[in-house]
């Protein structure tokens, strides 16, 4: 009798968890199993001899990662799984920083949040002498973060900067480097890029590594960067024992450094390597599957293959032509309503588009006929002012550096600390080469009366904090709130009552928080904050109730009975920067195939493939862009579907009435039909 990890395993998924040895990549399409595979695949490697601690299995997201190893919990239960790491690679990244701080040179290693990181692109602009009108610091943030992903620094940025955009932020980038190594900071992408510079400049470490993990899997490869697939390679030595699953087909973020061909190449960059391709689909119907290889197949760069599915043909998706982007959002309303008539209920529909300026209309119709819904992908919850105000009194006790925590709640609440008294720290840490925390410990009693008052304060609950948490974060955070005020300060700064309710019941949250983590030390609870946003985000999301709206990036990984796909047009999608960008390469390069067109395609296929048994299509014949109606081109997407594969769907909204409605009606109705003697 096969093992327990063999059973309900197609060839090809069998043929993929037996080959244990060498590189091996696996073809995995849209809705194929293929982390079922990746987990039997672990169960394989143990039954054969391997022993936990010598598997490392890497994703991209945290509920990923959680899921991957609740499964293998669950398939090898009893077992003893310890020394097994199934982690995100920005976990992996600050694991392997943490372990190996002595080779950093970094005694500590802290985080730097997206807030920071904003903060110090437009500090390093304005240090530079960059204006904000010649270069937005949002969009410098990310052209740094595009060029950490690559592995350039500041010098070489500024040598391939061909414009005054990129140079001004090239400029920023070595001064943005300068703050974060000043403050003993980390951003994501250091996450990746300090771990491959360890590697690659350590033979022993390398060789250390390439020892203790000697069976390396990597799900979502097509998503890899070029500093993510260079760590790869480091720690798979020549012992090559890798293994990656992915699919090109569903590579959509070229924008943050993700390269379809790395799939395309690996044979070529591992010799000899296997590839496997997995082409039955276990999430969506044939006719769904059918239309979504018909606009793949308009892709070069990408290897063939061909889904199918053996849970019968289905329903053809169904294609509606609007008037407008208002008859839009009131079809699908509409069919909404219908479709939750018939017993559907409001947690299997999903509604996706391109881009988040079409989420407000669809949001209005949905409220106008009283459906619930939720957005995926709103604010995190981190970024609350609330959850950063009390959680920078702890990243001050972790790391004592960190100016910008201190900056915000050294007077948060108000303690009488100004401008002028923090000017002058600000001159005695330049001096001392110190931060502002030493500073203030230091020559606090130098300041003016009520800030060296609130100064003394500050610094007795930084220390009763340190001992509060040595018992309880929970505990700690309570008596943060309490000793300051906290809440009657929300109460001050707060207008609406509405609002004020929401940021008291964040701070309930952030208590929680910390107990949730118990006695765990700083560190570890500021890391998994860290870390662990995205998958707190997910958690949410998976527990609101009602139709679920996102981007078609967003819903990269989920699946649902009945999707909408809104606003298939051409300058939505593709996008209109895309399209831009096509018809300036095309000028110069007559028959020239775009690699983001390919990439917008690859988004609509992602798309397609969420649904699992209905899909809609939807396309306006004019939409308002800037206050001006213009004329809507379909997407050359749908007309690259053809007419065999969709089909037309009428304007049904003159659907079912309320019982009440329609039995005041159908009396009517009969009373006219009887006469006068009825009434």
């Amino acid at each position: 009798m096969p093992p327990a990890h063999h059973q309900g395993l197609n060839p090809q998924q069998l043929a993929a968890v037996r080959q244990t040895e060498g590189p091996l990549l696996v073809l995995a399409g849209a809705g194929t199993g293929k982390t079922r595979v990746v987990i039997c695949r672990i169960a394989e490697l143990l039954e054969r001899g391997a022993t936990p601690g010598q598997i490392l299995a890497v994703t991209f997201t945290n509920k990923a990662a959680r899921e991957m190893k609740e499964r293998v919990q669950k398939l090898l239960k009893g077992r003893d799984l310890g020394g097994m790491v199934i982690s995100t690679f920005h976990s992996l990244g600050l694991r392997l920083l943490r372990g190996h701080a002595s080779r950093n040179g970094t005694p500590t290693v802290e985080i730097a949040d997206e807030a920071d990181q904003a903060e110090m692109t437009s500090d390093a602009l304005r240090e530079c002498g960059v204006r904000r009108d010649v270069v937005n610091p949002r969009w410098a943030r990310f052209r740094i973060s595009l060029w950490k992903n690559a592995a350039i620094g500041p010098d070489a940025a500024l040598e391939e900067s061909n414009d005054a955009m990129e140079e001004g932020a090239a400029r920023a980038f070595e001064r943005y480097e300068d703050l974060l190594q000043r403050r003993r900071l980390v951003d994501f992408d250091d996450l990746i890029l300090k771990p491959l510079h360890l590697m690659e400049n350590d033979a022993a470490l390398r060789a250390e590594l390439q020892q203790r993990w000697q069976w390396l899997l990597v799900d979502e490869y097509q998503d890899t960067n070029a500093c993510q697939y260079r760590m790869l390679r480091a720690m798979a030595g020549t012992r090559r024992n890798l293994c990656v699953v992915g699919d090109d087909d569903q590579s959509i973020y070229g924008w943050r450094g993700a390269d379809p061909s790395r799939i395309l190449s690996f044979q070529k960059d591992f010799p000899g390597a296997k590839v496997i391709a997995l082409e039955q689909n276990y999430r969506s119907t044939g006719a769904i599957l059918q239309a979504a290889n018909a606009v793949i197949a308009n892709n070069t760069q990408r290897r063939g293959k061909k889904l199918w599915s053996a849970a019968g043909e289905g329903e053809k998706p169904q294609l509606y032509r609007a008037e407008d982007e208002k008859d839009e959002t009131d079809f699908i309303a509409s069919r909404i309503g219908a479709l939750v008539r018939a017993g559907q209920q409001y947690e299997d529909l999903a509604v996706l588009f391109r881009a988040n300026v079409q989420c407000r209309p669809l949001e209005q119709a949905l409220r106008t006929r009283q459906i619930p819904y939720h957005v995926v992908g709103t604010r995190s919850f981190f970024d609350r002012r609330e959850v950063r105000d009390l959680l920078c009194h702890f990243r001050l006790l972790r790391n004592p550096v960190d100016d910008a925590a201190f900056l915000r709640v050294i007077n948060t609440p108000a303690r009488g600390f100004g401008r002028s008294s923090v000017e002058k720290l600000a001159e005695y840490a330049a001096a001392e080469r110190t931060g502002l925390l030493a500073a203030l410990r230091t020559h606090g009693a130098e300041l003016s009366g009520t800030a060296r008052e609130g100064g003394r304060t500050f610094l007795g609950l930084l220390a009763e904090l340190e001992t509060r948490s040595l018992t309880g974060l929970g505990a700690a955070l309570e008596y943060l709130v309490d000793q300051t005020a906290y809440r009657h300060h929300l109460k001050m700064v707060t207008e609406d009552a509405r609002e004020l309710a929401t940021r008291d019941q964040v701070v309930d949250e952030v208590i929680q928080l910390g107990r949730e983590h118990g006695t765990a030390d700083i560190g570890a609870f500021l890391d998994a904050i860290a870390l662990g946003d995205e998958q707190r985000k997910d958690d949410k999301d998976d527990k609101k109730r009602g139709v679920t709206l996102l981007t078609m990036h967003g819903a990269k990984g989920l699946e649902y009975p009945v999707v909408f796909l809104v606003g298939l047009e051409e300058g939505l999608l593709p996008h209109g920067r895309t399209v831009a960008e096509e018809e300036d390469a095309l000028e110069d390069n007559p028959g020239h195939t775009s690699n983001a067109i390919e990439e917008e395609r690859r988004l609509f296929y992602v798309g397609i493939t969420r649904a699992r048994r209905t899909l809609y299509l939807s396309h306006t014949l004019q939409r308002t862009r800037r206050g001006r109606v213009i004329p809507s081109k379909p997407s050359r997407f749908l007309e690259e579907l053809g007419d065999d594969l969709i089909e037309p769907v009428a304007d049904d909204r003159q659907t079912p009435a309320a019982d009440d409605v329609a039995k005041s009606f159908a009396a009517t109705i009969r009373a006219k039909l009887k006469g006068p003697s009825a009434t």
